[in-house]
């Protein structure tokens, strides 16, 4: 666990952050593109409408997803967005891990020791698209700050002024606590998982 070590999204992961809070939705707009299909081009239109309309939405809800990453190293932790910019946390100025709202990056729980008197709650928070992550004092790295600090090399340079930040890191691996994250941070902190 000395190099860095990258993640990304899997397949079942796009479908638990990206398809399945929408699928009403989904199944409203397929609905929806039956009818129009069927008005514009009879019976051909009623079938391949609704299919490509649906298909085109999972493929955007599959790219979004695969937009984001998450990269370990032994001095702390990054999450690449898609956009270009990287927030990241040394392992020291992480604070707690806790249940964060994806949509808003919010803290909306705690989570870790005194989870399990909580536990019904935290399983209402998973339902409503939200999952463990972490929180502390990082960096928001701009994309020009990113280049910066890759032409400086592997050591981490202070390029942003230190700014509370909280990472979902349930967009990259919902059960990551009991993964190979969880593996990094019970190595570099062990005080914040069980």
């Amino acid at each position: 666990m000395n190099e860095p070590e990258e993640f990304r999204a899997s397949w079942a992961q796009t479908w638990h952050n990206y398809a399945k809070p929408f699928i009403v939705t989904n199944v409203l707009v397929a609905l929806l593109c039956f009818v129009i299909g069927y008005i514009i081009a009879g019976y051909p239109g009623m079938v391949l409408m609704p299919v490509l309309v649906v298909a085109g939405i999972t493929w955007l809800q599959r790219i979004a997803s695969r937009g984001h990453g998450l990269r370990l190293s032994p001095t702390g932790v990054e999450f690449l967005r898609r956009d270009g910019v990287v927030v990241r946390m040394r392992w020291p100025d992480i604070q707690g891990v806790v249940v964060i709202n994806r949509r808003s990056g919010t803290v909306i729980a705690p989570w870790g020791a005194g989870r399990a008197a909580a536990q019904a709650g935290v399983d209402m928070f998973a339902d409503a698209n939200t999952g463990p992550g972490v929180t502390g004092v990082g960096e928001i790295l701009s994309p020009a700050q990113v280049d910066k600090q890759r032409q400086a090399g592997p050591a981490w340079v202070a390029l942003a002024d230190p700014q509370t930040v909280n990472m979902s890191l349930s967009m990259i691996d919902r059960g990551w606590p009991a993964g190979r994250i969880g593996d990094w941070f019970r190595r570099y902190r062990p005080d914040l998982l069980p």
